[in-house]
């Protein structure tokens, strides 16, 4: 069997993506094909294989019907653990609405979709993961990507070695933690989202209340480590 790192090819100048693991463009080059992927590559530790893992999620996701970029291959190339994905053209971080939902300074997202879309768009992914057993554990901006779909916004679930994947429906309290990682930091914004997840029933009590208190610790967690490591973008 060929090593995975010989069926790979990093140009020059290849993309390399922020994040606490290295996540660059490469080629995959396997049966006569060359097809664009993203190569994520994570240190081996605690007797974890988080590629591994990747590509167990990926099937899993695709088998419920959740897009994620197709898994290609995933190995160990020394000290490391390689998974390999199908890039994705013209994708965008589902962050940038978030972030032109603030005013943040920066480029707005270029895809021609509304924040409400987006959002909408998401809460029915979280609902439809968790009524299929998955709780993502990471469920955060950076994770989830945007390419135009035929009837809207087309969403994408990437890093994946975080998420659990059982048989039966999440449970609320999980599934609480995984609402409260997107980047809705406006209350009126977070209540929409979460109206679109419960939807066609009301937003129960209890996650009314729950939800924003998760997001706000969270928040404060990020600022924390934030200010403690200045030095990490």
């Amino acid at each position: 069997m060929t090593p995975l790192e010989n069926l790979l090819s990093f140009p020059k100048g290849a993309l390399r993506y922020p994040g606490r693991h290295e996540v660059v463009e490469a080629v995959y080059t396997a049966d006569g094909a060359a097809t664009p992927v993203v190569v994520k590559k994570v240190r081996l530790s605690g007797g974890r294989d988080r590629a591994a893992e990747s590509l167990a999620v990926a099937r899993a996701l695709l088998a419920r019907g959740v897009d994620t970029p197709e898994p290609l291959a995933a190995g160990r190339v020394g000290a490391e653990g390689w998974f390999v994905a199908r890039r994705l053209e013209g994708a965008e971080q589902i962050r940038k609405w978030f972030l032109a939902r603030d005013g943040a300074a920066g480029s707005g997202p270029a895809l021609p979709y509304s924040f409400e879309e987006v959002a909408s768009a998401l809460a029915r992914l979280a609902r439809r993961l968790h009524e299929s057993g998955v709780f993502f554990r990471d469920f955060t901006d950076g994770n989830v990507l945007v390419t135009r779909g035929d009837a809207g916004p087309r969403l994408w679930l990437v890093d994946l070695d975080r998420a659990r994947v059982g048989e039966t429906p999440v449970p609320a309290f999980r599934r609480w933690r995984d609402l409260a990682r997107p980047g809705l930091n406006r209350r009126a914004d977070l209540k929409f989202f979460l109206s679109k997840y419960f939807e066609p029933d009301p937003v129960p009590a209890a996650a009314a209340v729950a939800v924003p208190l998760l997001r706000r610790r969270i928040v404060l967690w990020d600022d924390l480590k934030a200010a403690a490591r200045p030095w990490r973008k």
